[in-house]
């Protein structure tokens, strides 16, 4: 019996910082690699070209849409012959490196059609030796739902969101639902401090124009806790030059400028800044670099102050009963 097909999705727009560890360390065990760019400038395209597993789709529609960019890969993926295990990693995440020596690979490999596999993060940070993983609300795992293996007929669904949805084909009914445990998804979004404030940054704009959310919900949803239980990262999840030829940390390059702080100065342009004037975006470098006057008030000064001092404590009583009030008179 032939093993099935891995074959990874992704999408990018100027990731270029940390494609070429995408790349490598995704390379190890995909058959192929399905990239959906939106038109990158910044050498990821050409990072993509030159790796022969790697099948590059042009997104010319420059708009935020998770649902088209899934539709592409999916489709495209599905133009291959075969049995195979949809994979979906955003550019900013690789497998950790012990994946291949676990149980929970070698039930991924010998799965069945319509199986589903979730997975958790492991958010990498600076210092290359510490991560931290996220939680629900109720401190249970955050698992995400990323791993399908293709019956070739379940159709995509964004359950009616643009953002933040299953990015792999979901059944509806009497799905099959497993949990990876025995290996992670290494996350380089918290890696880069400046690359991670623009990143919520720029989630807030288009969260803000898709799905209409509160001001309050959406500070508490992009601005990081400080207050998350860091832990060292195990020996045996980081590619390395001995054993795989590479070092993973030396793929990523910190020092590219943010391109999200860009996509951002169009919102602006296209919608007036007077229109996310309330948005907690507002930090004093941004405005500083792009020669922005601060749209806010005094009111929406303290509002801010009042949401960046209380992150840590969300689930406080006192804080929760405040933002209800908050978010009555239109926050």
């Amino acid at each position: 019996m032939n093993s099935p097909l891995l074959i990874c999705l992704t999408s990018t727009r100027n990731y270029g910082w940390v494609t070429g560890a995408f790349l490598k360390a995704n390379s190890l065990w995909a058959d192929y690699i399905i990239m959906v760019d939106q038109m990158s400038t910044d050498g990821t395209r050409e990072m993509a070209i030159n790796n022969p597993k790697v099948i590059l789709l042009d997104n010319e529609d420059m708009s935020y849409s998770e649902t088209k960019r899934s539709e592409m890969a999916i489709n495209r993926a599905r133009e291959i012959e075969g049995d195979k295990i949809l994979i979906y990693l955003a550019i900013d995440e690789v497998l950790s490196a012990n994946y291949f020596e676990t149980n929970d690979w070698e039930r991924i490999l010998n799965s069945k059609p319509g199986d589903v596999f979730c997975m958790y993060w492991a958010n990498l940070i600076s210092d290359k030796k510490h991560f931290f993983s996220m939680n629900q609300t109720d401190g249970s795992t955050l698992w995400m739902a990323r791993i399908f293996h293709d019956d070739g007929v379940t159709p995509y669904d964004n359950e009616g969101l643009d953002m933040h949805t299953h990015c792999i084909p979901y059944p509806k009914e009497n799905v099959k639902e497993f949990y990876v445990n025995d290996f992670t998804i290494l996350h380089f979004s918290f890696f880069s401090e400046k690359w991670n404030i623009a990143k919520q940054r720029f989630y807030q704009f288009v969260d803000f124009d898709k799905n209409k959310r509160s001001i309050i919900k959406l500070s508490r949803m992009y601005k990081r806790p400080s207050n998350w239980e860091i832990k060292e990262i195990p020996k045996s999840w980081i590619y390395n030059e001995t054993v795989n030829n590479f070092n993973l940390f030396d793929e990523v390059n910190t020092d590219n400028i943010p391109i999200l702080d860009y996509a951002i100065l169009d919102f602006i342009k296209s919608n007036g800044i007077m229109r996310y004037r309330k948005l907690n975006v507002w930090d004093d470098s941004f405005l500083k670099n792009f020669k922005i006057n601060d749209p806010r008030n005094q009111f929406d000064k303290i509002i801010h102050f009042y949401l960046n001092t209380t992150s840590n404590h969300t689930n406080n009583i006192f804080i929760r009963v405040i933002d209800k009030i908050l978010k009555k008179i239109g926050l």
